[in-house]
């Protein structure tokens, strides 16, 4: 980009979140969105229409080999994030991937090193790590004010759009075990996993997994595309305090729980009573000041990154350990449900 102020970027995948990235990479004074690519032609027919100024192409070959595009965006199925970022790195162009990074470790592993081979900087859209309200969650965590900590429980749920490429561990569960490793930066002692496949044979719409990290920290995952009510929960249990952050965009918020409990030896000759009371409990939702939508905060970290060569807050060698642990759980996992 020698000479421009504007980084230039290709989007390719223009279906739903595809667009998305459109619309937000649009807004950014630093960017310019020259070039789309979707093997869609009915896609890029109507994109034509609303967008005349953009090159349009089927062709992946064609759009990496142009030299005045910098980085490539791609929001296509997980099952071609690796070829395709794989081609957009070697041919120097620096790289926005949706999440998983891969569907293999090995895979992921691959990126990794083509991004340092060639100076480029590989970036995976864990877009709520952008939200200022993780942020503050982590704030809190790091400074003491929930306790020791103990447990962190993750929902994901509800009734939206069922995929038909990747089941409900691979498309899910990205989002919480990056929340969680940027939360609680500790290895991952044990997995389990079960999935349940209820919809479409071979392709699970539930999952729940249970992980132990170093220093006995537990945590819970919860995800299921069949749920009446649509939330993305993450609750932390410390010793002192426990917390409550929504992830769903409409209703973002944290609120937190002051709590104590009676832990003295009861009366009656040592004999332990069958109940520990709870002495105190409170909850106040935390006044934080309306926040920049997430998506718009990573695009514009992505553009600031390939302009300052800083190290993405999601690079693809700190996403790397989210594939592992996917992939390992996945491995182990027993399966349930009555797909027919």
């Amino acid at each position: 980009m020698m000479g421009r102020s504007r980084v230039n970027v290709a989007i390719v995948g223009v279906g739903y979140w595809g667009g998305n990235l459109l619309r937000t990479f649009g807004k950014l004074a630093h960017a310019r969105i020259t070039d789309v690519c979707d093997v869609d032609a009915r896609r890029l027919g109507a994109l034509r229409g609303e967008h005349p100024e953009l090159r349009l192409t089927e062709d992946l070959a064609e759009l990496v080999s142009r030299d005045d595009i910098d980085a490539v965006a791609i929001a296509t199925p997980p099952s071609s994030h690796h070829a395709m970022a794989l081609a957009a790195l070697r041919a120097g162009k620096h790289v926005w991937v949706e999440k998983p990074l891969a569907l293999s470790a090995a895979d992921g592993r691959e990126l990794v090193r083509a991004a340092e081979d060639e100076g480029r900087i590989l970036f995976v859209d864990e877009t709520f790590l952008y939200d200022p309200l993780v942020g503050e969650v982590k704030r809190l965590i790091d400074q003491g004010a929930l306790g020791d900590l103990y447990h962190l429980s993750f929902e994901r749920l509800g009734m939206g759009r069922i995929r038909r490429d990747s089941n409900v561990w691979w498309n899910s569960a990205p989002h919480d075990l990056s929340i969680l490793f940027h939360l609680v930066p500790r290895p991952v002692v044990r997995t389990r996993l079960h999935q349940h496949t209820y919809l479409q044979p071979g392709i699970a719409d539930m999952a729940v997994c249970d992980l132990e990290l170093e220093g006995g920290i537990s945590a819970h995952l919860y995800l299921s595309w069949l749920h009446p009510e649509k939330t993305a929960r993450v609750t932390v249990v410390g010793s002192r305090r426990m917390l409550a952050y929504e992830g769903r965009f409409e209703k973002r918020g944290i609120t937190l729980y002051d709590y104590a409990v009676d832990r003295s030896t009861p009366n009656g000759g040592g004999v332990a009573a069958p109940i520990v009371p709870v002495s105190h409990f409170a909850a106040r939702r935390l006044e934080i000041p309306a926040a920049a939508e997430p998506l718009g905060l990573a695009a514009a970290h992505f553009v600031d990154c390939i302009t300052s060569g800083r190290e993405p807050l999601t690079s693809g060698a700190r996403s790397l350990r989210v594939v592992e642990v996917l992939e390992a759980a996945d491995d182990g996992a027993t399966q349930g449900g009555r797909a027919g």
